[in-house]
């Protein structure tokens, strides 16, 4: 029982840790002596996002923004009143510092933000800026407390998952290649098997961003070392998906060349095919450690180990691939050789 309340509190952390940041931080800006404390869970409520990383980020940009858009305001506003020249005269000004600066440009959002209300509420509630930056950092800082120390969001099992579907996909495109290639390649049916190359390419960039944002979710858990473990091992195991797949493109085109050329004899549609259903085999039996934790060695098998250039090719097979390579930059390049340079 209290390891089910536990997930359910641990998976449902962007329904209870937002309203517990607000009403944190809203006690916290009174305690503190703000005149308006809806400043501080404001910019709690801003700066959850999705990973812990973003969140650091938003919220320095939030406090940093703040104090430039108030000292900027409370130095000049005096002078100029509050009319909306005034206003576009210090955004202005604010964006001249954030641009000099080399900063980002949500930084700026916040600056002018603070400007903006900094420069309209000043003349008639003259704590407001002091309240508007202290209130932000309470804020900024309840909320990245919260969010790093209780349940920090975990995706390295949902990257998994996306993994284990992307090697499974990966496994049946080998054995589809296969069969493709033991017809000899057919013309019709090369759109299908590029179709399904630039889907499985839309899946791995899914899954890749994916491994990212678990990536950056532990980076800055100071209780995640055995989870910062398991990530270096699930970013390896993602190097090698996309290793394969680039592979098994390249394989793709030069299997579709090869018939082309008409030299593309039974034999080696044979030989081919059957190398490529043992890489599928070889794919599906490495898909187990994605899909069981317990399980953290993975041997070859003999016959994926047996897939390497005859000995009379050995010499011949580096300088036929680097020119495959080449001819493929060519290629690409020469498709823009006709644009029109006066469109």
């Amino acid at each position: 029982m209290n390891s089910k309340l536990t997930d359910f509190i641990k998976n449902n952390g962007t329904v209870w840790k937002m309203p517990l940041a607000a009403a944190l931080s809203w006690e916290a800006a009174k305690w503190a002596g703000s005149n308006h404390p809806y400043l501080a869970p404001l910019t709690a409520i801003l700066c959850f996002q999705i990973t812990v990383s973003q969140s650091l980020l938003f919220a320095w940009q939030r406090i940093i923004g703040t104090i430039v858009g108030v000292a900027a305001t409370a130095c000049i506003a005096p002078y100029i009143g509050v009319s909306g020249w005034s206003i576009g005269l210090l955004v202005l000004l604010g964006a001249v510092i954030v641009k000099r600066l080399n900063l980002d440009h949500a930084l700026a959002v916040q600056v002018a933000l603070s400007i903006l209300l900094v420069l309209y509420f000043q003349s008639k509630m003259p704590s407001y800026p002091l309240d508007r930056v202290r209130d932000t950092v309470v804020g900024a800082v309840v909320a990245v407390l919260i969010h790093v120390l209780l349940f920090p969001p975990d995706s390295i099992q949902t990257a998994q998952r996306k993994m284990a579907r992307f090697a499974d996909r990966l496994t049946r495109h080998f054995y589809q290649t296969a069969e493709w290639v033991r017809h000899g390649c057919p013309a019709s049916q090369v759109k299908i098997v590029e179709d399904e190359l630039q889907t499985m390419f839309q899946e791995l960039h899914q899954a890749t961003v994916e491994t990212d944002k678990a990536n950056q979710s532990l980076r800055y858990n100071p209780l995640a070392s055995k989870k910062r473990t398991a990530m270096d091992e699930l970013t390896r195991q993602m190097a090698q998906l996309r290793s394969s797949f680039a592979n098994l493109s390249d394989m793709v085109r030069i299997f579709k060349k090869w018939a082309e050329s008409g030299h593309f004899t039974e034999e080696d549609r044979r030989i081919w095919a059957d190398h490529l259903n043992t890489l599928g085999s070889l794919v599906k039996s490495w898909n187990t450690m994605l899909n069981d934790p317990k399980q953290t060695t993975f041997e070859p098998t003999a016959a994926s180990l047996a897939v390497k250039a005859p000995s009379h090719l050995a010499n011949d097979q580096y300088p036929l691939a680097l020119y495959m390579n080449a001819e493929q930059v060519v290629q690409d390049f020469q498709k823009n050789v006709f644009f029109n340079k006066d469109a």
